[in-house]
């Protein structure tokens, strides 16, 4: 019954996502139009009297976007050939057409939909493509071409809040053909009274948005208490990923991360942490996170320190005992004098002769941080080292 349903993202056919999807948008970035949400459809079962060939006069499009030059809500009427479908997971989701079943998708009381909406925290369903926009800005320093990245958050909705739900008295107006019942007009049948911060005005703005444009923002509680307490005791935690693991002589190892940060970017939550064998930084949405737990930190997963001062017998570096079943965690400076801490295993003191002198000793072992690939690391420069537990041994490994 149409090519657009209520819910799909949409834009003006000159948005550079109708090009390529997630670009980068250079040049004149404030040319870009607003990524908008189809809220309602006339449908148009009529032809084109004046056209030559047979020719079926577009539908009308009611589209919602938020114009955050005056932290506005703001509906405009489109032909449905003058806009384009922005495709993204809800739009693939969504079917191509409406169907005459949607009426009983509606089919709850308005004090079902006051409980399930009301003092909900809410968004536009384009915040997601809004939050993921960005620019790229070109300068030359000397004489070569450099690129700036940044965020492009001119059409970002806020987090609202929904303060009550009524029933949209124009839903049933006209709904229908009289002549044949056929579908002419598509809309919501419950509006959600949303409120949120107006920066422009310095007050609160509140608008009815029909509850088929936004969507819900909930995250889970008892998992960000999780994290929120690991950051503070240092808790490490192995994760599910998608890249590339480390595996060496027959032993596959878990991604071990430690929590750093809790950011909030509207409507969403994501979380900073660092991948403990490649000293990896990354972020991530908090509902994506599949962790489980090592029940404690590095340290309390680690045994015997050197150098340990709180004991009386010093232990000389050269007189470290190295074993090849165990894990150790050693904090080193590369030949470039830059610090690192480093996860080593199958680990065995050597001696070879460089150009700086005869008889140098070297640990040599699988470097986590290189994918287990061979790495030799001068004693000398060894000024921390860590003996893993056997448990975490067993924890870290496949």
């Amino acid at each position: 019954m149409g090519e657009f349903s209520i819910g799909d993202l949409v834009s003006l056919k000159n948005h550079p996502y109708n090009i390529a999807q997630n670009s980068k948008i250079g040049a004149a970035a404030l040319l870009t139009p607003p990524i908008m949400v189809v809220t309602e459809r006339l449908i148009s079962n009529k032809y084109n009297a004046d056209a030559e060939e047979k020719e079926l006069i577009s539908s009308q499009i009611l589209c919602t976007f938020f114009n955050s030059k005056n932290s506005s809500i703001e509906k405009f009427w489109f032909k449905s050939n003058e806009l384009s479908k922005i495709h993204n997971e809800k739009n693939q989701l969504n079917p191509e057409n409406e169907s005459e079943t949607d009426y009983k998708s509606e089919s709850k009381d308005l004090a079902s939909m006051k409980r399930d909406f009301k003092n909900e925290l809410v968004v536009l369903l384009t915040a997601d493509e809004e939050l993921g926009k960005k620019k790229m800005s070109w300068f030359k320093n000397k004489e070569e071409d450099n690129y700036k990245t940044e965020a492009f958050l001119e059409f970002l909705p806020p987090v609202m809040t929904v303060i009550d739900v009524v029933e949209n008295l124009n839903y049933l107006k006209e709904r229908r053909d009289p002549k044949d019942g056929a579908l002419k007009k598509a809309s919501c049948k419950y509006l959600l009274k949303c409120k949120w911060y107006n920066p422009i005005k310095q007050t609160f703005s509140e608008e009815f948005i029909p509850y088929k444009i936004i969507q819900k923002v909930s995250f889970s509680n008892d998992l960000l208490e999780i994290i929120k307490d690991a950051i503070i005791d240092k808790t490490v935690f192995s994760i599910v990923s998608n890249e590339k693991e480390i595996k060496f002589n027959n032993n596959k190892f878990k991604k071990i991360i430690s929590f750093k940060e809790v950011i909030i970017l509207n409507h969403t939550v994501k979380i900073l942490y660092k991948d403990i064998f490649s000293n990896k930084l990354s972020t991530d949405n908090l509902e994506n996170l599949n962790i489980t737990s090592l029940k404690g930190n590095i340290e309390e997963l680690g045994d015997k320190k050197y150098p340990d001062y709180t004991n009386s017998g010093y232990i000389k570096r050269d007189k470290l005992t190295w074993n090849k079943n165990k894990i150790y965690r050693i904090k080193y400076v590369d030949r470039n004098g830059r610090n690192t801490e480093r996860y080593i295993t199958n680990a065995e003191l050597k001696t070879f002769d460089t150009e700086e002198a005869d008889k140098v000793k070297f640990i040599v072992a699988n470097c986590l941080l290189r994918h287990g690939e061979i790495r030799h690391f001068k004693l000398s420069n060894i000024n921390e080292r860590l003996d893993m537990k056997d448990e975490f041994n067993k924890l870290i490994k496949k």
